[in-house]
């Protein structure tokens, strides 16, 4: 059964609240407060708003970000939006499967559990493709590991126990390597976001760690203090990033609508300016062969 979990909730009021709360960068207040002064003009209506999900991971609980994206979807799409953030990584997938939301941005497709109450909308491009990948890192201290395999009896962090990504990617290596993947390792933990990963270690909680990539690149430029700290041993095989999908209750114009303004993000200075800051080079349509590889990986470890 499915953990209990309270998912936060991003309309123009919470913002409000967000903002109150303190919760936003002081450096964003003054910028949040003209963006959520301009009331749309179909705010009075009763329109039922589009529901999307974003889990955690996909942009580090950044609520001024969340919300930015949000009122540009709102704009674009002339319809009111709530931006649903989970805490946990799979939640939105099974959000869209009991109708609770429209869209999400998930790192966990293809979900074999629910692949037939979901479509694809779009993938999102990471230097050029619709790729993502990940690294394992050990110390800056550490100048003797050379392998993974190196790794047997470490303390190894990952952010979560998701079927996809970084810790589907190690195991399946493990795998393919004649290891059991549940019993290489001495210790494995669960830090809930990559940014932790680097930091359990560069303290020394962990002996290594597997982290996405974009998140590594990113914080290489952010917060070098933590990056310079550990070191890539090892980059694995890319696999397909984390999708956006649909519900497939969502009527086909909704379905349009969302796919053409995704699409379209790099076409415009303020979606420009959001993908920039979310790391990605924009949206295509992509296909389901995108996620070969984790089909594959799943399939060979029994996770589907």
């Amino acid at each position: 059964m499915m953990e209990e979990y309270t998912p936060m909730l991003f309309t123009r009021d919470h913002a409000v609240d967000a903002l109150a709360a303190g919760l936003l960068p002081r450096r964003s207040l003054l910028l949040a407060g003209l963006a959520l002064a301009a009331q749309p003009v179909w705010a009075s209506t009763h329109l039922l708003p589009i529901r999307i999900g974003i889990p955690h991971k996909t942009l580090a609980l950044d609520y001024f970000l969340i919300d930015e994206l949000r009122m540009y979807f709102e704009s674009r799409l002339q319809h009111p939006v709530e931006a649903v953030v989970h805490g946990r990584f799979n939640n939105s997938t099974a959000e869209l499967y009991r109708s609770k939301l429209d869209f999400a941005w998930v790192t966990d497709y293809p979900d074999a559990q629910f692949q037939d109450q979901v479509r694809l909308v779009a993938v999102p491009l990471y230097r050029g493709r619709p790729y993502s990948s990940a690294y394992v890192i050990v110390s800056a201290h550490d100048v003797h590991t050379r392998s993974l395999l190196q790794l047997r009896g470490a303390v190894f962090a990952f952010a979560d126990r998701l079927p996809n990504g970084s810790y589907l990617d190690v195991r399946y290596q493990l795998l393919t390597a004649g290891e059991n993947p549940d019993r290489f390792f001495g210790k494995v933990f669960f830090t809930k976001s990559h940014k932790d990963v680097i930091k359990s270690v560069a303290l020394g909680l962990a002996h290594a760690g597997a982290v996405d990539s974009v998140i590594w690149d990113a914080m290489v430029k952010q917060q070098p203090h933590l990056t310079t700290m550990t070191r890539v041993l090892a980059k694995t095989v890319e696999y397909g990033a984390p999708a956006f999908i649909a519900n497939r209750r969502v009527s086909q114009a909704d379905f349009d609508n969302l796919q053409r303004l995704l699409l379209a993000m790099d076409k415009d200075a303020q979606g420009k300016d959001l993908l920039k800051r979310m790391h990605i080079d924009g949206f295509i349509a992509g296909d389901e062969s995108i996620y070969e590889r984790q089909f594959l990986m799943r399939r060979a470890l029994g996770d589907q």
